[in-house]
């Protein structure tokens, strides 16, 4: 079983840095994790925010899409995405110096930054100013653009990515199938690394931000991370015994 955070997990809130698991999901996500080959938590967020948010026993954490793992007691990086660091440093000082528009947020990731515009008050003309400065970024730097709900992230080029990550797990554990749960669009290559598994993918939704490639491209739908807590509980309380 593997799991996206945000949105899938966690509700989404308008301050990030907030999120956190629903209450009595961490005791169900325990049982899971000690009763099945594995529960993953593969996320955009760094590795330590998903260590210092999820604390479940068991569990393995990848975060910024999978190229970190919370190891070891801290985030180890891919090597060829911690080449990238000083590049992604550069960017994240010129988005900080440049984007200043009311409701607008650069969050450094460490080997990533985004640029959310979900609080500005014209989220058209947000989004607009934001996605031309991360792309004349990503031209000029050679980091590749990852797209999300309200948010445009400049992040390392080596081709890792959640589904890279699931597929990897897959191989290391000898798994037979693999479910994933997301609800974006970098969701979507971990949705076809598990259909590949002849595994589920299952979107979870929220409402009209829930993007329509997600959806079509989904075995199964969950409406939002309430009726996630219920599917993996009604999961839990079938399989552990």
């Amino acid at each position: 079983m593997c799991c996206d955070f945000d949105g899938t997990l966690a509700p989404i809130v308008t301050t990030p840095g907030a999120a956190r698991l629903p209450d009595g999901l961490r005791p169900v996500l325990a049982d899971l994790a000690s009763s099945l080959g594995v529960l993953a938590v593969v996320s955009g967020r760094p590795a330590s925010f998903l260590a210092e948010r999820v604390q479940v026993p068991g569990a393995r954490l990848f975060g910024l899409y999978g190229m970190e793992e919370w190891t070891g007691g801290r985030a180890r990086a891919r090597p060829e995405a911690a080449h990238w660091a000083s590049a992604v440093a550069g960017a994240t000082q010129r988005l900080r110096a440049g984007m200043r528009a009311e409701g607008v947020w650069v969050e450094d990731k460490g080997l990533t930054v985004a640029v959310h515009w979900r609080n500005a008050p014209d989220r058209g003309a947000a989004e607009r100013d934001c996605t031309a400065a991360v792309e004349a970024l990503a031209s000029e730097t050679g980091l590749w653009v990852e797209a999300g709900k309200f948010v445009a992230e400049l992040r390392p080029p080596i081709g890792w990515d959640k589904g890279a990550a699931v597929t990897e797990l897959s191989q290391e554990l000898g798994l037979a199938t693999v479910a994933y749960l997301g609800d974006d669009l970098g969701d979507l290559v971990a949705f076809a690394a598990a259909q590949r598994l002849g595994g589920l993918a299952i979107a979870v939704t929220s409402g009209a931000e829930t993007p329509r490639r997600l959806l079509e491209a989904a075995d199964l739908t969950l409406d939002g991370p309430e009726a996630v807590a219920g599917w993996l509980t009604q999961l839990r309380d079938r399989i552990v015994s």
